[in-house]
């Protein structure tokens, strides 16, 4: 048995959602999960094609027929091992219907695209993306469309290209969790685990200037202790690199994310909250400026308390 059991993808025919397709295809076949292909119409392409008489359920064959040969241009001819996805179609405010499907199908990953098409098929338009982060409580893979082929296909099955695994944490009570979700994911995948914290950049003027740079150089000290421990208790006994960094952590991220060449990106849900960020925010950020595809963890019952305790 694999890590997913139910994976659910939109698409809209984007190269970013073909991707993002892709890569679902890859993991359903590797873990035999349940794959979930789904894409939204909008109300305005159904009320056009109604006044033009051809009616809801011609609008939602046509895209249904096309979204069933898109998956199967994908495969090779020979591959028994893919899974046979549950093809869906439905209409409405696209991120209310994705999260909907994923409730309906008790789904424990979203996969999808950060960009789409525009005009009348405009699933991602608006940042759909970032809404289905924000709300999500289902892990979300967010796919940017880059040159690495993250997974191939052949006839005997999925074959992957991760070289290596970035989990960035805050220190907050959720870092725990997510260490050890990526620990088991680089596991799973035989690959490397590299965990980040950056200290967040003070800026200060005039005579706070060398106070400031000598609370940072402790600040930085306490950070790599803390973080050390932090990754050798949840690591799960593999072997693990931390790093500590300064300066704007999607910043950093992301920078650290393009110099190790990472293939994923495990990070939390989590706002900031003494800066009243929202929930995925941060994560939004990061993968609009790294290459690899962020594994967005959404935050527990017990996170979601901790947050709202902060922004009271």
């Amino acid at each position: 048995m694999g890590i997913f059991r139910s994976i659910v993808c939109p698409v809209d025919f984007s190269e970013h959602s073909v991707q993002a397709l892709r890569l679902a295809v890859g993991l359903a076949g590797r873990d035999q999960a349940r794959l979930t292909v789904l894409t939204v119409n909008e109300p305005l392409l159904v009320e056009a094609a109604a006044a033009a008489q051809y009616g809801a359920e011609y609008v939602t064959h046509e895209a249904a027929t096309e979204l069933h040969g898109l998956f199967l241009s994908l495969l090779p001819s020979g591959a028994s091992w893919a899974p046979v996805p549950d093809v869906v179609v439905r209409t409405g405010r696209a991120e209310n219907e994705i999260l909907e499907c994923v409730a309906e199908h008790h789904t424990d990953l979203i996969v999808m695209g950060t960009h789409g098409l525009g005009g009348y098929r405009k699933m991602f338009f608006g940042s759909v993306t970032e809404r289905v982060l924000r709300r999500s409580a289902t892990p979300v893979l967010a796919v940017p469309l880059g040159d690495r082929r993250i997974v191939v296909f052949s006839d005997r099955g999925p074959v992957f290209n991760l070289p290596g695994i970035l989990v960035p944490v805050d220190l907050s009570a959720s870092s725990a969790r997510q260490i050890r979700r990526a620990a088991e994911l680089a596991r799973e995948f035989g690959t490397s685990l590299l965990v980040v914290h950056v200290v967040a950049e003070l800026r200060a003027h005039g005579g706070l200037h060398d106070a400031v740079k000598a609370h940072d150089r402790t600040r930085l000290n306490d950070a790599r202790e803390q973080l050390r421990r932090l990754a050798c208790a949840n690591s799960g006994g593999i072997e693990v690199e931390t790093r500590v960094t300064y300066g704007h952590p999607a910043d950093e991220i992301a920078r650290v994310a393009i110099e190790r060449d990472v293939g994923v990106i495990v990070m939390g849900l989590t706002g900031d909250g003494a800066s009243g960020s929202r929930p995925g925010s941060v994560a939004y950020r990061v993968l609009t400026m790294a290459p690899a595809p962020v594994l967005a963890l959404p935050l527990d019952r017990e996170e979601h308390e901790e947050v709202s305790e902060k922004t009271k």
